[in-house]
């Protein structure tokens, strides 16, 4: 039985393969860290499908600047939204994809 001292802090896991990749270098710093603050509120590794209302992000990004880095997760393979809310007043659904690893 593990004691919970052995256990690891809550932690955001980003791949090497990730990192080295072409399009997470393209990526903006700002989209980064929409990419780091999205998968934090997932909760676990294998949810595909999120919300993340644009103010969350306020506290650390204009919403403008969050609107553009959703945009380009979005251009570069990262995520794609699965059902638009701003017509409806909802929030957006987006999902978690694997494209960026072909760019």
């Amino acid at each position: 039985m593990k004691r919970s001292k052995d256990r690891l802090p809550p932690f955001v896991p980003i791949t090497k393969e990730m990192i080295n990749s072409n399009a997470f270098k393209r990526l903006t710093n700002a989209s980064r860290v929409a990419y780091l603050l999205i998968k934090a509120q997932c909760k676990g590794s294998h949810q595909v499908e999120f919300r993340f209302p644009y103010s969350n992000a306020e506290e650390y990004m204009d919403r403008h600047t969050f609107a553009n880095s959703i945009k380009q997760l979005s251009d570069f393979g990262f995520i794609k939204k699965t059902f638009e809310g701003g017509l409806y007043r909802r929030t957006n659904i987006y999902e978690f994809i694997e494209q960026w690893k072909a760019l």
